[in-house]
């Protein structure tokens, strides 16, 4: 179900230290299964004092936040020369879903990245979540020149103290 808004009473701001739940919540009706650890995580990266994050914003409807977007800004890593910023999370509560809130965070995050001399927005996607591939790529995202490599690990046993 949709909800019934319209996309002017849609507002973004900073992301709180207050909408840990909200995002929780959001991402929680994404996955099937709340990400406590990795959202407070993530919280004190974005909060903490030696924070790189760019920015992240939350999408509201009066008081409720309805959709957000986190990411990082990095300089010369791996040999890329652009200042370059990342998405590493987006998320869109269902009941907002095809409403064009996922555009309108991204377009806000792009142009907060391009004031502050960002030159490439990139972001990592699964291949096994083919409609967010199609999103970022209906928002003129393109098929990026590097390469992912991956390598699987066997779990060692943790060692208690």
């Amino acid at each position: 179900m949709t909800a019934n808004v319209s996309k002017s009473k849609i507002v973004m701001r900073n992301l709180r230290r207050s909408d840990l739940d909200e995002i929780i919540r959001i991402d929680s009706l994404a996955t099937g299964f709340p990400r406590n650890s990795y959202f407070k995580r993530k919280f004190e990266r974005i909060f903490g004092e030696d924070h790189q994050l760019l920015i992240s914003l939350v999408a509201t409807d009066g008081d409720r936040v309805i959709g957000y977007i986190m990411g990082e800004a990095n300089t010369g890593e791996y040999g890329i020369p652009e200042a370059v910023a990342s998405v590493d999370t987006i998320g869109i509560d269902p009941a907002y879903k095809r409403l064009g809130v996922g555009a309108m965070l991204l377009d806000e995050y792009c142009a907060l990245a391009a004031k502050a001399g960002i030159e490439l927005m990139t972001t990592l996607i699964s291949e096994d979540y083919p409609d967010i591939v199609e999103f970022f790529r209906s928002q003129d995202f393109k098929q990026a020149k590097m390469v992912a490599l991956e390598r699987k690990l066997e779990p060692m046993p943790r060692h208690e103290h």
